[in-house]
């Protein structure tokens, strides 16, 4: 929310002349032809379940899928548009405070998912529970800088919130903002940050930080979800985004996040995605 066609690689013009100028042999035997459909077969099968194992590492690196700390609710989902996700998101808890990033990693497919562990281990290094997201921003993308131009680029949302005070830290790089709905239905966007990672070397990343208040709901998301297509070929777009928020909210964070993901899901109605869909909903109990 796996559509990908591997293709043969064209013959070169020197293959193609050592073809023509080769002694043609007997035909095959249909008893050859059906080991070669059958080892194909085997070779389908054995990279189904190679590629099933790393979507497992990936989904095992996140972390929990959903968390609760105090009246603090956390809930998060990946869908992807092909077999492994270039989206990511990542849950953890330390010290009173839950680290929350999600992020997109430029391309889809296998190519993609597999920058994810890298930028895990980079999360896990620098987004400590006393890190500040800014800086932890401005590392990865001095890291990603210097694997260029082989690393791509990277657009996220890093978070860090007290769950005793409900002060979330955040810097978003590059990505699209984040929606925060009051208890009173008036809605912000968490903007502030700096550029898509990657990009620029020196490229400066700032903090900001909102309180979460009681009743209070984030929603973080991806492109994938702004650039659902309808049958009709319209794309969900921020104005149904924000009316899905104002009418998404459930007691519980996952609760939320379904709600807002079957909106979405409903507006495709059946419709192939075309991208990666992520979502990460942060909830704090009204009372």
């Amino acid at each position: 929310m796996p559509r990908s066609r591997s293709k043969m690689w064209p013959l070169t013009n020197h293959h193609s002349w050592n073809t023509q100028q080769a002694t043609v042999g007997p035909a095959p035997s249909s008893a050859s032809q059906s080991e070669q459909v059958d080892s194909l077969m085997q070779e389908r099968l054995d990279l189904h379940a190679q590629l099933f194992e790393a979507a497992q590492i990936q989904r095992k690196l996140s972390g929990p899928r959903t968390l609760q700390y105090g009246d603090l609710q956390f809930a998060s989902e990946v869908f992807a548009a092909r077999y492994l996700p270039g989206d990511f998101t990542v849950l953890s808890r330390e010290d009173g405070k839950v680290f929350a990033t999600l992020g997109d990693i430029a391309g889809k497919g296998f190519a993609a998912g597999m920058w994810f562990t890298n930028l895990a281990g980079l999360l896990q290094s620098y987004g400590r529970h006393e890190s500040d997201p800014g800086k932890t921003a401005s590392e990865i993308n001095r890291h990603l800088c210097y694997l260029r131009p082989v690393a791509p680029f990277v657009t996220a949302f890093i978070a860090q919130v007290d769950c005793e005070s409900g002060v979330l830290m955040y810097c978003n790089a590059g990505h699209f903002p984040p929606v925060l709905l009051r208890v009173d239905g008036r809605t912000e966007l968490l903007a502030k940050g700096g550029p898509l990672l990657g990009a620029i070397e020196d490229a400066r990343f700032e903090s900001d930080e909102v309180t979460i208040e009681p009743g209070d709901m984030v929603v973080v998301y991806s492109d994938g979800v702004m650039e659902c297509n309808s049958p009709a070929g319209e794309e969900f777009g921020s104005s149904r985004l924000l009316a899905a928020v104002q009418q998404a909210k459930q007691p519980t964070a996952h609760g939320s996040l379904m709600s807002l993901l079957g909106a979405v899901q409903d507006f495709a109605a059946g419709n192939p995605l075309c991208d990666d869909v992520s979502m990460v909903v942060i909830q704090r109990d009204a009372s």
